[in-house]
């Protein structure tokens, strides 16, 4: 009778001892997992993120609505400057072919960043760009200025843009 009295308590002992010692391994483990972690780096997103906007309007520039459409996610919606509402990814690119149609001018823009925010794999972006239209010999044949902004999330290796907005600037 007292060993069985005695086998109750050794066996709870025991139980208590091996979770103690699971639980401490699992936080060390843990602990490990999180110190070899790369360390994100606010400025090198926020980087990575203008250069995603400067091929965007690469693409642009060149007509590639193809490539254009590959920065957006499937479930975007924004406010873009073109139209009279919100638009989806179905509609993001209808704008570009417009700006090539006559051959005898080249569209080009200039870029002017404004402020660019990081939190976590999301990136905030509000810009300004000048558009221009000009004829062969470089003589800006029309000017006007537009304010965006863009949100882009990481996903995998690859930014997407998850929101925007575009207007013309009012000066």
């Amino acid at each position: 009778m007292k060993t069985h009295r005695l086998i109750l308590p050794f066996t709870f002992a025991l139980f208590l001892l091996v979770t103690i010692t699971s639980c401490n391994e699992k936080i060390k483990e843990s602990e490990n997992t999180q110190a070899t972690l790369p360390a994100i780096n606010k400025e090198d997103l926020e980087d990575e993120v203008w250069l995603m906007e400067e091929l965007y309007w690469d693409y642009v520039m060149k007509n590639d609505t193809i490539a254009y459409k590959k920065l957006w996610h499937n479930d975007f919606i924004g406010y873009p400057s073109f139209g009279d509402g919100v638009s989806d990814k179905s509609k993001i690119a209808s704008w570009i072919p417009g700006l090539h149609e006559d051959q005898s001018r080249i569209y080009s823009v200039k870029l002017h960043k404004k402020a660019v925010n990081s939190i976590a794999d999301v990136v905030i972006v509000f810009y300004d760009y000048d558009r221009f239209w000009t004829d062969k010999q470089n003589n800006i044949l029309e000017k006007d200025t537009f304010k965006i902004t863009h949100t882009w999330k990481k996903l995998g290796d690859t930014w997407l843009i998850l929101g925007g907005m575009a207007a013309d600037k009012i000066k």
